[in-house]
This record gives structure tokens, sequence and C-alpha cells, in this order.
């Protein structure tokens, strides 16, 4: 592979696999440029600092690898003024004009502070100038005298396509900022084009090449492709062209405060309960509840692979923002999570996208915030990922979508008011996508109130189903569950119980979780809750 022009070209090998994990032990053998001069360099030995880079790309993503030898890393000290501090600025020009003296769609400076150390890509901090349309993902991680940083980069995004072609180019720059005290006084710059005048994050004539350079002639083989599970009104059709009604089990996930391992119950859930789908609740922020979080559940691809190997469909869903929405950042790193997911398993129909887990207060619908952050991440699933798979959006009135305790018809729901705007969001039609409400107290009134709601989902040609129901929350709910059997069923609307673990109030078994079930023919301790799933689950 040529070994290209330092400061002018690098040459970025294709295909290449690369895990977004902050070891780079698997660059070792990529060529990697020097990044020593630039605009500012400081006088002082001790506040010197250095970096080198590489790139390589598959045909999803570019990634960028840095490593930063630095002995003071300045992180968190500047709010989102992060160029003052410890940071590295990656630049891309997909316009195919190198020319290009401004910022235009197609040109962004992704901007990667020091502050991601310690954090999960789902978390990445991430600015700069028409960084948010690209949905790159980052992760950083200490070392010895320094930091390293890997980024990943879409090549498909609504503001450019890239397609690694043997000798094709982009515009490309890296630049590094440091702080050896209180703010920045270190500024360097790959590309001869910038040395001086530190013109690269508004002029792009100044980014130097990169080069995709082809290793192997073979191209991934396309997965062969199966076919959709497809909403057709109020009615889900499987792959195989018959009607699927989900009967479901929610089970630890990403982050989550318990921690049984949800795929070593695999068997249990799918041969012994009979349960065909299951909804994988997940905190995509960390520290930020007062329960102890466990990563055991992280392995969302082996999670994935167990169960939809077995026709059992996985619901990824974000537990965070419970009766309220994702906002602000927040919002942008529940796009980018559920981006990146759908990209992952866009090609497999197993895998559906539960957008937020009980969205908004009981003070009222909040449309604006429930329609924007719904529609913010149907965007990033259909127009960034490429995906087709089930979309589930919540109601409101945190996920019971019912503003009141009375046995009066639901007339106020952001469903019945505002799915039109989630299927139409931003003018742009959406389909296969499906809505859910949770059965707890405020359906307690009965078996009229919950049916009449469903019937007036189902008269507007819509898919519901109830991702979660159970006997107690902080106050009895028998009498929503037993509705959710008796209107679900003759309906063939899905329903999702909480929760497998057994952790909680809602134990499947006198002994506590499902997974503490003494028999799979005649099993013997069963909750009342748990003996209604298992006769539900077990008739044909």
């Amino acid at each position: 592979m040529p070994d290209g022009i330092d400061q002018e070209t690098y040459y970025a090998a294709f295909p290449v696999e690369v895990t977004l994990d902050g070891d780079l032990s698997e660059w070792s053998n990529l060529p990697f440029q020097s990044i020593t001069t630039g605009p500012i360099i400081p006088t002082d030995p001790a506040a010197q600092s250095s970096a080198e880079f590489a790139a390589v790309a598959d045909f999803d993503y570019l990634y960028v690898a840095v490593r930063v030898d630095d002995q003071h890393v300045i992180a968190n000290e500047h709010g989102v003024e992060y160029w003052r501090e410890d940071s590295v600025e990656i630049y891309v020009n997909a316009t195919g004009n190198p020319e290009l003296s401004a910022y235009t769609e197609g040109v962004a400076q992704i901007s990667v502070p020091a502050a991601n150390i310690g954090l999960r890509p789902g978390e990445s901090i991430i600015i700069g100038i028409n960084s948010e349309a690209i949905g790159a993902r980052a992760t950083a991680a200490s070392k010895d005298n320094g930091y390293v940083i890997e980024v990943a980069i879409p090549l498909v995004t609504p503001a450019w396509t890239i397609t690694p072609e043997q000798d094709g180019s982009i515009g490309f720059q890296v630049q590094l900022n440091g702080s050896s005290e209180t703010d920045r006084d270190l500024k360097l710059s790959w590309s001869n084009a910038d040395q001086t005048d530190d013109r690269s994050y508004f002029d792009p004539s100044v980014f130097g090449q990169l080069v995709f350079f082809q290793t192997s002639t073979e191209r991934p083989t396309a997965p062969e492709l199966q076919a959709n599970f497809e909403v057709d009104g109020p009615t889900i059709i499987d792959p195989n062209g018959e009607e699927f009604v989900p009967k479901g089990v929610n089970v630890s996930g990403y982050q989550w405060v318990w921690q049984r391992p949800t795929v070593s119950d695999l068997d249990l859930i799918v041969d012994c309960w009979n349960f065909n789908t299951v909804r994988v609740n997940s905190f995509l922020f960390e520290g930020q509840v007062p329960y102890a979080q466990f990563d055991v559940n992280n392995n969302l691809d082996e999670m994935v692979d167990a169960f939809t190997s077995q026709g059992v469909v996985v619901i990824f869903e974000g537990h965070d923002r419970i009766g309220s929405y994702y906002a602000g950042e927040d919002l942008d790193t529940l796009v980018n999570w559920f981006t990146d997911l759908a990209r992952r398993y866009r090609d497999n129909p197993y895998v559906w996208f539960d957008v937020m887990n009980e969205p908004g207060s009981r003070r009222g619908i909040e449309s604006e915030q429930w329609i924007n952050m719904h529609g913010r991440v149907i965007e990033g699933i259909r127009n960034i990922a490429g995906s087709d798979n089930i979309i589930i959006v919540e109601g409101a009135y945190g996920g019971q979508d019912n503003p009141s305790d009375n046995a009066s018809p639901v007339t106020e729901s952001a469903i019945l008011w505002h799915s039109s705007d989630i299927l139409n969001y931003n003018g742009q039609t959406y389909d296969n996508i499906m809505f859910s409400i949770h059965t707890y107290d405020l359906w307690n009134q009965g078996d009229d109130k919950l049916g009449d709601f469903f019937d007036q989902v189902h008269a507007q040609g819509l898919a519901i189903l109830v991702g979660e129901y159970g006997v107690f929350t902080d106050q009895d709910t028998q009498a929503a569950a037993e509705s959710t059997f008796n209107t679900t069923i003759p309906r063939n609307i899905g329903r999702i119980v909480w929760h497998w673990d057994g952790s909680d109030n809602n134990d499947l078994t006198t002994d506590g979780g499902g997974w503490q079930i003494n028999d799979c023919q005649n099993p013997s301790n069963l909750t009342w809750l748990g003996q209604e799933i298992w006769n539900d689950n077990h008739t044909p």
C-alpha cells in the first residue's frame, strides 16, 4: 500500500473491519502519519504534545484512530467549548470539490474531546460544524502520557454519500488542540496547507486528501435479505406471510440495574415459557439512576444472535427518561444509539426499535416534544441507517396514553391525536411503524375503557401492542393486567409482561423470576400473573 505524502495525502485501506473500543491493537499493522507542527506551538517543553493518526474504511464507516502524546490531559473544564482543552478535530470534505473555500452541506468538522475518556460509543461527545447531521460515534481511552480516540464516521448520511473505491478521494484533515494548564496553548495541524493561519474550521480548501486503497478484491458477501415484518393496518405480518401477535417478556439489557444474564435463560424464555418476543430494557447513560448498573447484558450482538436465530423478536428500547423526554444532547445520544443499532441489524427483520420507554408526564400530552423526539429517531433509523425494521412509538402520559383514572372513554391521547404527525414527520411518509401503551394504574377501570381505546386505535388503521403490564407499580394494578388479557387476546393485540427477572413485585413464580419455574411441563410454583401468561402462551 502506498505510504502517502506526509501532511498532504493519506491512503486509507478498505475494506477493513474495526471494533470501536479504544483498543488500537488491531491498528498495529496500519500506517500512521504524525502531527507535530501547526498554528500554535508552545515554548514550554511541558506543554508540548504530538499526535499520530491512521484511517481505514469498510462499506459503512470511515474509521479514524488517533494517538495523542500529552503530559497534561485537560478535560471537562470549559463547558461545551471543547476546543479550549484537549481534543481532536477531524475534517471531511465529501463534496468532490477540493477547492471549496467555505463550508456547505457535505463538509463537516467532527470534534472529539478528551472528555470522552471512559464514555461508551453511544454516549459520545461530538461537536463541530455540521457534525450533528453526520451521526459519528467515538470512544476514547487513557494511555501512558496521553490518550487515544477511535471515531466511526458514517459513509452515508443526509449530508453525503461516500463510496470507497480504488483511488477515490475526499478532503481530509486532522488537528489537535491542547491545554497544559487552564486554556488552549497548543494547536497542531496535519495538513501542510494549514500550518499558520488555522483556517480549517471555515475553509475546506486547506484540507489534505484521504485516498481509498483497496486491499482485498473480495467485497464482503451481502447477507441474504429475509422478508421483513410488515405493519399492515392493525395487523403485523411476519416474514412467512402469517399474522404475528407478540407474546413477550421484558428482559435486562444494556447497563441495566439487575444483573442476571439474559442470554443464559434463552431456553427457558423460548422453549419453556413459549415467549416469541423479548423487550430489552436498556439505559443509555450511566450513573443517572439511583441503583447500581451492570454490564453483564451489554452483549447486544450475542443477545440478538441467540434470540432471533430462534425466531424470537428482539425489541430495543431507551429507558432513561421515564415520565419526560430525551431532549438536547440527550436526544442526540438517543438518535445516534438507535441509528447505530439500525445499521447493525437492518438486515435482521426480527430486531425492532421501541424509541423510548414511557414518555411524557401526566400533566398533558406535550405534543411538540412527543412528535419531535420520535420523529428524530425515526429519521435516523430510516434515512441515515437505511433500516425498514419495525419501529414502536409509545403513547404519552408516561406511556399509558390516558389522562385519567376514571372509567370514561379515552378522548385525549397522543396516539389518537398525533399518529399522522409521526407517520408523516417533517414532510416525509414513513411506514412499518406501530404504537404501544403500558397498562398500569390508569387502566385499572375495567375492560370497557381499554377495549374501547384499542378499537379507536384500530379504527384509525393503526397497529398497537402493550409493551408492559404487571400487577404492581407503586400500587395494585392487577385489575389492569386482567383487562389486558381480556381485551388483547380477542383482538390479536400483542402483550409483553413486566418482568422476567423477578426483582420487584411482578413475579412470575412464587420463588421470584420466570427463570425460577420448577417444571416446564406442569409447573406448580406460578403466581397468578405467571399462570395467566402460561395459559396464554400455551394456548394455540
